[in-house]
């Protein structure tokens, strides 16, 4: 029986694959372009919960309007390989290895969340 886990934090998701909407316009819109294809992605704002069945990332309603795309992220926890944790200014960056490749997000508390949900996985 799988133990019942929980961390629930606000946080911004990497995406490679969505892009602002057209509805940004101007200014803002050439600075999230540039920034975009500078770093190959965009940070989308919302919320991530590491549970007992995986990891959900859901945008929260700003960042669903100024986005294109579907923003919300699954990974089912049999499909997680590995949690690190990498530095990031401010807040630190969690990187979840699964086997379609890598969910990073960044959150106030970053080292504790990689530590935390990487022990629970360790003990599965």
């Amino acid at each position: 029986m799988t133990q019942e886990f929980r961390i629930r934090k606000l946080a911004n998701k990497f995406s490679a694959q969505n892009r602002p909407s057209e509805q940004i316009g101007g200014v803002a819109l050439d600075a999230v372009e540039r920034y975009r294809k500078k770093y190959g992605g965009i940070w989308v704002g919302g919320v991530v919960e590491l549970t007992d069945k995986g990891v959900l990332f859901s945008a929260n309603a700003l960042n669903r309007v100024l986005h294109s795309g579907s923003i919300k992220t699954q990974v089912p926890i049999n499909k997680i390989r590995s949690v690190r944790r990498e530095f990031g200014w401010l807040t630190g960056i969690v990187v979840i290895q699964h086997d379609g490749g890598e969910f990073r997000f960044r959150c106030f508390g970053a080292k504790n969340v990689a530590k935390r949900y990487s022990a629970y996985l360790a003990s599965l």
